[in-house]
């Protein structure tokens, strides 16, 4: 028989199969139609809030969780339908579009029912008729950098004395686009981006009632957008922005979990390394003369600060004046770029361990913020004459970037040697966050000017996803080295402060880098000395003002820094 004459045959056959199986796609007669992820079949179905009021023209964000009959729970949410006894009064959002979202309409109640597999689980809504009287944004005025964004929240206040967030349910606009843009709809409403220099008055509408915030744009001095500011369309020489992976200023979750249990394994060590309750959490810090001063200040502000950790966390400044990134490795012995200045690891336990009564074993967390010396005119090349270049655009053809003609990549390797040094000399140290350089736009050397500066935020960015990404395929990068946190070659990184700056152009949170520049924000404020590169004692304070509140707040650090 021929493969044409088999043919029929073979249909024939898979006709049968599938009126026996019932298992042919369009024809199945299988009834597991449950969505539930558990296996089970649901007892019952849980609103939640049960009971809600809303004023007209509000919304409620209702959740369903499925209690199955194997004894587990879970939310069933996206997989219910969702029903409204009263369209009039409450609507409800069901499918794939933010289901149990609840919309109130107009006075009156109604009963939101959410069905699974025939199983129902109600929520009782009471919407009064109650009216936006004025809406108020937040902030009501700010100034953004060209390409730079600003979150506004809106909020109303209702006739009844009540208030009421309505960031999501006002219709955002702006009365000049070119300036500044503003989202409206589901997708991030009210953030207003900068878009050229100019001025725009953003508009919040509620049930006819409106708000407004006055936006100011300024270009950048440099040209050059905060790494946290950078979106998704923005690049810089052809590189993505964002602290993190995937233009993201929030830590991966794998990164994030693995952050979260080294910080609950920080603890107080004895001077041989092991756990006791009279032992010591030693926090200390790796840099040069900007890093010594202000992480000496913030030392300062800590251990005066009662909310911060004195009885078993001990913070000291390891940083010290003229130590660049190359003369803090290898873990002993002198550094080949400096031997003169000799091993750091040496001078931090002789002349600030050993006299507190403390060793290299108590060490379990680290501050790094470094730099390289003049990299426009020496430190590349084989024998490190050359001068360093900025990083090239890597859409232009020809253009190279390595650790041997490019500062930015030469940093990044200096820091994968800085911590494998360090977690050799240091074996319980956990924990290490970085920081890079402050602005250096207004510097009147070559000790450390823009764009290297800047260009560091990217040099930290790509370390710290370098070890992310050895973690997650095994494969070590080519430039930062070996990163292994699970096999103590080392510590676990991440970001601290992000502490760069346009110059006098704020940040979307406000900071500011200012050279005596008399109109706002500056208001005449110098946070440098003559030579434009150091902070005074006022960018100093600002460093040390930010290092606080991270450490105040990160969930990686307040277990061990605050007081318990």
């Amino acid at each position: 028989m021929s493969p044409a004459e088999a043919q029929p045959s073979v249909a024939l056959l898979a006709l049968l199969l599938c009126t026996v199986l019932t298992a042919c796609t369009g024809t199945s007669t299988s009834h597991s139609t449950s969505t539930s992820s558990n296996g089970g079949t649901p007892a019952s179905i849980s609103l939640s809030p049960t009971t809600a009021t809303l004023g007209v023209g509000t919304t409620q964000q209702l959740k369903a969780t499925g209690n199955f009959s194997n004894g587990t729970s879970q939310d069933v949410t996206t997989q219910a339908t969702w029903s409204s006894s009263d369209k009039n009064v409450v609507t409800v959002q069901t499918g794939q579009t933010n289901p149990g979202l609840v919309t109130a309409v107009a006075a009156g109640s109604a009963t939101i029912t959410a069905t699974l597999q025939g199983v129902n689980g109600t929520s009782a809504i009471t919407v009064s008729a109650v009216s936006a009287t004025s809406i108020s944004l937040t902030p009501n005025a700010a100034t953004v950098v060209v390409g730079a964004t600003q979150q506004l929240q809106a909020s109303a206040k209702f006739n009844n004395g009540t208030l009421q967030d309505v960031t999501s349910q006002a219709i955002w606009s702006t009365s000049d686009a070119a300036a500044a843009t503003v989202q409206t709809g589901q997708t991030n409403p009210g953030l207003v981006t900068g878009v050229a220099a100019g001025a725009a008055t953003i508009t919040a509408t509620f049930q006819g009632v409106n708000g407004t915030a006055d936006i100011t744009v300024t270009a950048p001095v440099t040209g050059k957008v905060p790494l946290m500011d950078m979106t998704q369309t923005q690049t810089y020489q052809g590189f993505q922005g964002g602290l993190y992976e995937n233009v993201s200023n929030q830590l991966p979750t794998d990164h994030d979990a693995a952050g979260k249990t080294f910080a609950g394994e920080v603890q107080p060590l004895d001077t041989n390394g092991n756990p006791s309750p009279s032992g010591k959490i030693v926090f200390t810090s790796i840099g040069m003369s900007n890093a010594a001063d202000e992480f000496g200040v913030f030392v300062q502000d800590a251990t005066s600060n009662s909310k911060v950790n004195q009885a078993t966390l001990t913070i000291l400044n390891g940083a010290l004046g003229g130590i660049t990134a190359c003369m803090w490795f290898p873990a002993t012995g002198a550094p080949s770029c400096s031997p003169q200045v000799g091993n750091q690891y040496d001078r931090i336990r002789d002349t600030i361990l050993s006299p507190a009564g403390l060793t290299e074993a108590q060490v379990q967390v680290v501050w790094i913020k470094e730099a390289n010396g003049g990299p426009g005119v020496t430190g590349c090349g084989s024998d490190g004459s050359s001068p360093c270049q900025p990083l090239c655009d890597q859409t232009t053809p020809g253009c190279s970037n390595t650790s041997t003609n490019t500062d930015a990549v030469r940093y990044e390797l200096e820091l994968g040697e800085i911590l494998r040094a360090a977690k050799a000399r240091w074996p319980n140290l956990k924990l290490a966050f970085l920081s890079t350089r402050i602005y250096a736009g207004y510097a009147t050397d070559t000790l450390s000017p823009e764009p290297y500066a800047y260009e560091y935020g990217f040099s930290a960015k790509w370390f710290i996803e370098a070890q992310i990404n050895q973690i997650r395929t095994g494969t070590v990068d080519p430039v930062a080295g070996d990163l292994n946190y699970n096999n103590s070659t080392a510590p676990w990184v991440a970001w601290s402060a992000y502490i760069w700056a346009d110059g006098p152009n704020p940040r979307s949170d406000g900071l500011v880098w200012c050279d005596g520049q008399v109109p706002a924000p500056c208001n005449s404020e110098v946070d440098f000395q003559s030579d434009g590169t150091h902070p005074s004692s006022t960018g100093i304070h600002k460093v040390a003002n930010m290092l606080i509140s991270f450490f105040s707040s990160s969930p990686y650090t307040t277990g061990w820094f605050l007081a318990q």
